[in-house]
């Protein structure tokens, strides 16, 4: 069964969907409406939303920073954009952040159920049949030791001069404009994989395991300026390429992250492949590679001490001890910025100068409890307190400690206190 998730500012269009939807022969479950991107985000962190559908054209908070915070936060959900706005930049800007279909209104109720059907059917499809594709193709040993290899390798650990660039980037027939880089390095687990978890002893079997991984990394890239290579016996190295305008966006300081993340998501989801991934910063200059592999493999390290996460940025990573100072200013932060509307886990974890992914397994780790769940304990609180010491009203209070509609406060409300706002009053 599945929940799925509607956002648009139009109450008629968010009813169209969810009658249709309800009505479809798709297994669903439960439909949330949300009449802004706010809203979105709130269910997003305290529901289990299988995918989205939203519009872009929103007051408030627009689809494409919708889109572009739930990337941050939930990189696995799917996305519809179901949209009045056919330019081309948003539909660029939409797919870049991995949104499956940008569908221009009006949609025809058939379209829309086929549309949905297709995307959950998806996921289902990919899981059932990328390992049997990718396990069944007859892998050539010779790939492994290719020239392609061997050039990709050398040029990250040896370096290369200025003059060699463009003849050896033309062999490798590969165009680099960057101009900066970043490298992100994967270490796989070749003890146990594959959808019934056997475990791998022969060397045919590592070596199926380590073209299927590529593969499936090579898929998850492919929205992205990238090259992946195999780089040692356990390891697959990814160099991603950023553009100057692509460094100046806001999102630029989470992007690594975020693609560390769904790269991990997806070789576990696909072929049950654990691995860990190490991130370097982003440099300008193919001759910086020798630097940004050295910072990729360092931050690998860090997972014999944190052995229950995945995905190191070079720049999260400093004495342990440090830690619980870092946990102490992200509170101070949210306690005094929670009634703020719109808040973001991007702004809370650029507060303190660590990545989004990096901040929430901290968060958890130290604090004991999800890093959204303690802000919407504060929030719920405060209005308790506001509901029993003061006579504001109901949109009053909602206003105060950030949500954008008493509706949608209430609802929250009951579900955390298991009581409507005026029924807690009484």
């Amino acid at each position: 069964m599945y929940n799925i998730l509607v956002v648009d500012d139009e109450p008629m269009i968010c009813d169209g969907v969810a009658t249709v939807l309800t009505n479809s022969h798709l297994a669903v479950s439960e439909i949330f409406i949300a009449h802004n991107g706010f809203e979105a985000l709130d269910y997003i962190r305290l529901e289990r939303i299988d995918f989205v559908i939203t519009d872009i054209q929103m007051d408030l908070m627009n689809g494409i920073e919708l889109i572009e915070t739930i990337f941050v936060e939930k990189p696995t959900i799917p996305i519809v954009v179901l949209s009045a706005h056919g330019e081309f930049e948003y539909a660029q800007k939409a797919l870049r952040f991995g949104v499956k279909e940008y569908i221009v209104k009006p949609i025809s109720p058939a379209e829309l159920i086929r549309v949905s059907h297709a995307l959950l059917m998806e996921r289902e499809v990919q899981l059932r049949s990328i390992t049997d594709t990718m396990f069944n193709h007859k892998f050539s040993f010779e790939d492994m030791a290719s020239s392609r290899n061997y050039i990709l390798n050398e040029l990250v650990s040896e370096g290369i001069s200025e003059s060699e660039i463009e003849e050896v980037f033309s062999y490798l027939g590969y165009r680099l404009d960057g101009p900066y880089y970043c490298m992100l390095v994967i270490k796989l687990d070749l003890t146990k994989a594959g959808l019934l978890e056997l475990e791998i002893s022969s060397f045919r079997d590592r070596n199926l395991l380590k073209y299927a991984s590529l593969n499936v990394i090579e898929e998850t890239l492919n929205k992205w300026e990238s090259i992946a290579f195999y780089s040692g016996s356990h390891t697959i190295s990814v160099v991603l390429q950023f553009s100057q305008e692509e460094m100046d966006m806001t999102t630029r300081l989470n992007q690594q992250t975020m693609i560390a993340q769904l790269l991990h998501n997806n070789l576990l989801t696909y072929i049950n492949m654990k691995s860990v991934i190490g991130i370097s910063r982003i440099k300008e200059g193919i001759r910086n590679w020798v630097e940004i592999n050295k910072e990729a493999n360092e931050a690998i390290h860090w997972s014999e001490i944190h052995k229950d996460h995945h995905v190191f940025y070079i720049e999260d990573f400093g004495k342990p001890e440090e830690n619980n100072s870092f946990i102490q200013s992200t509170i101070q932060y949210i306690e005094k910025n929670f009634r703020q509307k719109g808040l973001k886990l991007q702004d809370i974890a650029e507060s303190v100068f660590l990545s989004p992914n990096y901040l929430s397994y901290l968060f958890k780790k130290i604090v004991g409890i999800n890093l959204w769940d303690y802000v919407t304990k504060l929030r719920m609180e405060e209005a308790k307190r506001l509901l029993l010491t003061t006579e504001k009203r109901r949109y009053e209070i909602s206003d105060e400690i950030g949500y954008e509609s008493p509706e949608h406060f209430s609802k929250i409300f009951k579900k955390y206190f298991g009581v409507n706002p005026s029924e807690f009053k009484h």
